[in-house]
């Protein structure tokens, strides 16, 4: 099945509010203490959010990056739904040139993932995201969370 990635719309984020994978949902969750739909909401006024659709338009889900105070460095995300799966090898074939079009205009991408999460850790590692730090007590919930960062190829 192909899918196709476009600019993230607004209906975008009703539909995918409700229906991202319970791991996502929780790292959201467990991080910011934000609700999904106000994060996603959020991460949809960055410099770059796109959605992630099957061929019929099904929006599973949804990426970006996002500036941070320290000039230079983006904060990088993704999440998605169990239907994700449909469009998933095609994405692989993809995302490594994706996240380098993420990483125009910063010298690097980082950010943290819930240590549960070990699919996120394999796409992750894939794209060329390297793990720093372990965080033992973080965000609201005191989660454990691990900090990755990708050095940009064209700094």
């Amino acid at each position: 099945m192909q899918g196709y990635t476009r600019d993230t719309i607004k209906e975008d984020i009703n539909i995918l509010a409700s229906t991202l994978r319970p791991s996502d949902i929780a790292e959201i969750t467990s991080a910011s203490g934000l609700s999904v739909k106000v994060a996603l909401e959020l991460g949809r006024q960055g410099d770059v959010c796109k959605t992630i659709c099957t061929s019929e338009g099904i929006p599973v889900a949804i990426f970006g990056s996002n500036p941070t105070p320290t000039k230079g460095l983006g904060s990088v995300w993704m999440v998605a739904t169990k239907t994700f799966n449909k469009v998933h090898r095609q994405f692989l074939k993809e995302c490594r040139e994706g996240v380098r079009e993420l990483s125009k205009g910063y010298k690097a991408l980082f950010n943290y993932t819930d240590a549960r999460n070990t699919l996120h850790h394999r796409w992750l590692k894939w794209c060329g995201f390297v793990f720093i730090k372990q965080h033992e007590n973080y965000g609201v919930n005191g989660e454990s969370f691990i900090e990755f960062v990708r050095i940009s190829e064209d700094k």
